[in-house]
């Protein structure tokens, strides 16, 4: 066909009321990157019911969705933040409605946790309006507080073992918090959360939902996992709980991060700090896998190169990407937010790129700093679903 017979017919061609399989062919390779998958939907009323209106679809593009490049989620006022993206280097125009000043103390599939004085925590997503309220962790401290953000520190982390709108009925949630980042988990239809027996009492840095088990990570980098023993029976979850690596003598100045490669195998990362006064600034990350194997005692390996992987780690659920399917994201390389407890009057600063091969550290470009009196800046991916799916799951 001659070049021009194809202008022609692509130039009266009715988009807008092409066959259904059609459509929906288009949507599928048009992730990734995200951001086709967006403008696929502004092009026409055909083309964004097409996403909408197939919850199947919908459901498969969502988790391809959890598979790309996050964005940064940075202040813009009390009430307003804005999405950074660190791929093209850009503030993007959209205003998202987050009316608390408050640390986000989790950032999973599109949601972010955040808790009140009461310890109890709520699950907000900024794209859509949905919204899940948990009951409050117990800890005796609770009415203890002696500053007016000072439960905001009590829960270290929350992690959802999988999305609310993929897997609303059979989601689960964790929380790392108290002075020793004790483990709670609820699931939907529960009204408490259930406390696991702490086999180790030192304090949990980290955690992620893998293969069907949560594992954690502690600051002398012991490793535990937890799975819930009857997920289609009770709806109070019972646990098996295993020591995979009984933590060292001694800890070090290093945070722990445990992140899912792309292909599939746990890392540890070590992120090295120095203080100074009311300041700290990341000096250095290593990173290590966890090599299980049956009938053998599990062990760290340190790796020097994670090849195509690129980490993003912080108050977010740690996570990885394969750095080649998105232009500009740079392998072998960790992109790290500031998730320090204490704010400083230069903002959140300790955050930028930092590259395994050459031990070299770069900032993000062009962005705007947070205001040093709100919460710093956290990793977040986009949920694409429409506004009036706003409770997926009642507690």
């Amino acid at each position: 066909m001659a070049v021009s017979e194809k202008q022609n017919l692509l130039k009266h061609t009715d988009w807008a009321n092409l066959p259904k399989n059609i459509i929906d062919s288009i949507i599928e390779k048009s992730v990734p990157p995200l951001s086709q998958f967006i403008r696929f939907g502004s092009v026409c009323k055909a083309w964004h019911a097409a996403i909408t209106e197939n919850c199947s679809l919908r459901s498969k593009i969502l988790k391809r969705c959890h598979h790309q490049v996050p964005f940064l989620m940075i202040t813009k006022s009390q009430e307003k933040r804005g999405l950074y993206n660190i791929i093209e280097k850009k503030l993007h125009g959209v205003e998202l409605s987050v009316p608390y000043k408050r640390r986000c103390c989790g950032s999973s599939y599109g949601w972010i946790a955040t808790v009140d004085w009461t310890l109890a925590i709520k699950l907000i997503n900024p794209f859509t309006g949905g919204i899940i309220d948990l009951p409050s962790v117990d800890i005796p401290v609770v009415n203890k507080f002696t500053k007016e953000d000072e439960h905001e520190f009590h829960v270290k982390k929350v992690i959802l073992s999988d999305d609310p709108y993929v897997n609303p009925d059979n989601f689960m949630v964790l929380a790392l918090f108290g002075a020793s980042s004790s483990i709670a988990i609820i699931r939907p239809g529960e009204k408490t959360w259930t406390y696991t027996s702490n086999l180790e009492t030192i304090a949990k840095d980290d955690a992620i939902f893998h293969k069907g088990k949560f594992y954690a990570v502690d600051f002398r980098l012991g490793i535990i996992s937890v799975q819930v023993t009857n997920m289609n029976g009770s709806l109070v979850s019972a646990f098996d709980e295993k020591i995979i690596i009984p933590p060292e003598e001694e800890g070090d100045n290093a945070f722990k991060y445990i992140v899912e490669s792309s292909d599939s195998e746990l890392l540890i990362v070590q992120r090295f700090i120095s203080t100074y006064g009311p300041y700290r600034w990341t000096t250095n990350f290593k990173v290590l896998k966890l090599r299980q194997h049956a009938n053998h005692v599990a062990r760290l390996v340190e790796v020097r190169n994670i090849g195509d992987d690129a980490l993003f780690l912080g108050d977010n659920c740690s996570m990885s990407v394969a750095a080649s399917r998105f232009p500009e994201c740079r392998p072998n390389s960790i992109y790290f937010t500031d998730d320090t407890i204490l704010y400083t009057l230069e903002g959140s600063i300790d955050m930028g790129i930092f590259s395994l091969e050459t031990g070299c550290f770069q900032p993000f470009d062009d962005m705007d700093p947070s205001h040093s009196d709100m919460p710093p800046p956290f990793f977040i991916l986009p949920t694409l679903v429409e506004n009036r799916v706003t409770h997926p799951c009642q507690y």
